[in-house]
């Protein structure tokens, strides 16, 4: 059977797109992902479901290569349907304004703001704040953690935020000045609500639509320049009159780099044949630096709900538009639950629990990149996240610690805590810089390895609309296309970027008759 589409990836693009395209029942589709898919929420692992942490398991298992200092920087990506919606820690930001007006920017005005709104409200249900910015009927249920579920030492931190001068934020996701929010979450009642769960699985009877787990696609096949279908793993070849990669930040120019979509130089080295000599593909790889600002915490009076649901989201650099730091104050949990690797054990704590501010740089100048190792598809490709080789993303992180260590001497969340373990009383204000640089970290947000781009830009890999230059019938749909990185969580942006590319297909894919 030749399908009229074929879906690279079953995440967070993918089940929007696999949605969307299939609506039309003329239009037949494939979703192919590398993972197990699970087709009922029931069927779903319980770690899988439970929001209250991110789970390690299915996972790609990818690491960064080793930094100026030898660290190696876990990079997990969910192996699973739902992708990275499906193992994440629930937050669901809108991109900011500005960041669409950087989009608009660098690759058209059907990027701006004014024009992604009604996307946005297509996307959600999310009964709370003013109907001029949410939508109500939306396939994306998200919920608004009430104050009470955060924990007394989350709600301390915002009450601190206050006497700082932080002002609270009723809506995260509408516009407005930065400061103390509650964060949106794409849970409900403890469960995660993934897009495979929001998007995919009311639409899995659509006899149109079929979805195949446990699948890795190899490469896209060509004739000349024309993409007509896929070549999986297994050496299978699935034909198709379109192919759309939504396989994500590492994973699509992965695919595209095997398929001889890249620079021709390194496809060549390779033994690759060139399909289209485009340099950008695995290039501008965009990620938010991050660290993990951890103190011993007093035991909680009452349990918290939600791990993180809230936000400070302050502006520390320069003629900045709007804020380039997040800082996500954590409840109060037992010590050893987080991940050992940014929060070590401690063989004496003094109290048992931990409390952590998760500091990050959101508008970071640092680059890297993602490069084959080899033609094998089962090899991991190389990636480089280039943290902190930009100078000023180490100052924004340290600065963020700075506020957050301001935050934690304030009264009441002073009251709350006892000692601060990392990086610890020892590491004076001034030294924060070159200790956030030693301990690499970041908010697993990889982005724009093959960024959207005007007629002329020589770094981009698609068109305004997801299309591949140089090549026919083929797009890419996915966190991998940001014009630039927003200032927030990327799991929604790039469902609203599926949601826009997804409407521009309806239009050009017109059904046979």
């Amino acid at each position: 059977m030749t399908y009229d589409v074929i879906v690279v990836g079953g995440g967070s693009a993918g089940c929007v797109l696999a949605n969307r395209l299939s609506a039309d029942p003329r239009r037949s589709v494939l979703l192919l992902e590398a993972g197990p898919d699970f087709a009922t929420t029931d069927d779903t692992p319980a770690g899988i479901k439970d929001a209250t942490y991110a789970p390690y398991t299915y996972d790609w298992g990818y690491r960064s290569v080793p930094d100026a200092f030898g660290n190696e920087v876990p990079v997990p990506r969910g192996r699973v349907i739902g992708g990275s919606s499906a193992v994440n820690v629930c937050v669901a930001m809108r991109a900011r304004p500005a960041d669409h007006d950087a989009w608009a920017t660098q690759a058209g005005p059907a990027w701006g703001y004014a024009r992604m709104l009604p996307l946005y409200q297509r996307m959600e249900h999310y009964p709370y704040g003013e109907e001029k910015y949410h939508g109500l009927h939306g396939p994306y249920r998200m919920t608004l953690p009430a104050p009470q579920d955060l924990g007394p030492h989350a709600v301390a931190a915002q009450q601190a935020g206050a006497r700082l001068g932080h002002p609270e934020v009723a809506d995260f996701n509408a516009p407005g000045v930065p400061g103390f929010a509650r964060t949106p979450l794409s849970a409900a009642d403890g469960i995660r609500l993934s897009t495979a769960i929001g998007y995919l699985n009311p639409v899995r009877e659509r006899p149109n639509l079929q979805v195949r787990g446990d699948t890795l696609v190899d490469r896209v096949l060509f004739h000349g320049t024309r993409a007509q279908g896929v070549r999986l793993d297994t050496g299978e070849e699935i034909p198709a009159r379109h192919v759309v990669l939504s396989a994500g930040a590492y994973n699509s120019p992965a695919i595209a780099l095997r398929s001889g979509i890249g620079d021709r130089g390194e496809l060549t080295a390779l033994g690759i044949d060139v399909v289209a000599d485009l340099p950008g593909v695995g290039r501008n790889l965009t990620e938010h630096p991050a660290y993990w600002n951890v103190h011993a915490a007093k035991p909680p009076q009452t349990q918290a709900r939600s791990v993180f649901g809230s936000v400070l989201s302050v502006a520390t650099g320069p003629h900045e538009p709007d804020f380039d730091v997040q800082i996500l104050p954590s409840a109060a949990v037992p010590a050893g639950s987080l991940p050992e690797q940014f929060v070590p054990r401690a063989a004496n704590h003094p109290t048992g629990w931990d409390m952590v501010f998760f500091v990050s740089c959101v508008q970071p100048r640092s680059r890297g990149s993602v490069r084959l190792a080899s033609r094998d598809p089962r090899d991991a490709p190389t990636i480089d996240l280039g943290l902190y080789t930009a100078a000023d993303d180490a100052e924004r992180v340290a600065d963020g610690v700075r506020l957050a260590r301001r935050l934690a001497r304030t009264r009441p969340l002073a009251d709350l805590l006892a000692d601060e373990r990392i990086p610890g009383p020892d590491i004076s204000d001034r030294e924060l810089a070159d200790a956030v640089r030693r301990a690499p970290a970041h908010y697993n947000h990889g982005s724009a390895t093959m960024r959207m781009g005007r007629p002329g830009d020589p770094g981009a890999v698609v068109d305004a609309d997801g299309a591949v230059r140089g090549v026919e019938q083929l797009t890419v749909a996915d966190a991998s296309v940001f014009p630039a990185m927003p200032r927030v969580a990327t799991n929604v942006p790039a469902i609203v970027v599926a949601e826009r590319i997804a409407s521009v297909l309806c239009e050009r894919l017109a059904p046979r008759p």
